[in-house]
């Protein structure tokens, strides 16, 4: 049996609004479809630039490289 991070996602998208990330840049990142069928048409962007430092920020902080505290978990014994 392999292990499987349940709630990753929904930890992103709380960590993004703790952290005061823009909305539009978590939502893009998590793949998420935002805005209603006239928004998207004009929305061309994948805010690529905008999501780089944010998954970087993402990183630091589950891999304890960020200021915040973060509870390391057990490696899942097979």
């Amino acid at each position: 049996m392999s292990a499987r991070p349940h709630g990753f996602r929904s930890s992103l998208r709380t960590w993004a609004e703790e952290t005061g990330q823009p909305f539009e840049v978590a939502e893009t990142a998590l793949g998420h479809v935002i805005g209603n069928a006239v928004e998207r048409a004009y929305q061309r962007s994948d805010l690529i630039e905008k999501r780089r430092p944010f998954m970087a920020s993402w990183a630091d902080h589950v891999t304890g490289k960020a200021t915040s505290s973060v509870v390391k978990l057990n490696e899942a014994r097979s």
